[in-house]
């Protein structure tokens, strides 16, 4: 889980409203820092205003490029 601002929540909501975002310090606090959970399609919106879910964006992106090497070394493929 990582912290995100409620600008960051307010946008993630209005994209998948499905999603829950819990907050730190429920009462009387006007921080507003709530936790986002460190999945792929959450990441990608906010990656370009927080630094952690673009550290995750850049990890999924280095995954996937493995990944598919892989892919096409055992496929034969050049």
């Amino acid at each position: 889980m990582i912290s995100i601002t409620k600008q960051e929540k307010d946008l993630l909501v209005k994209l998948f409203p499905h999603y829950k975002f819990p907050r730190t310090m429920k009462q009387d606090s006007k921080r507003h820092h709530y936790f986002c959970t460190e999945s792929e399609e959450l990441m990608r919106p906010i990656a370009d205003s927080n630094s952690a879910a673009a550290e995750r964006v850049k990890e999924f992106d280095r995954q996937r490029a493995l990944r598919d090497a892989r892919r096409k070394s055992q496929s034969g493929e050049c």
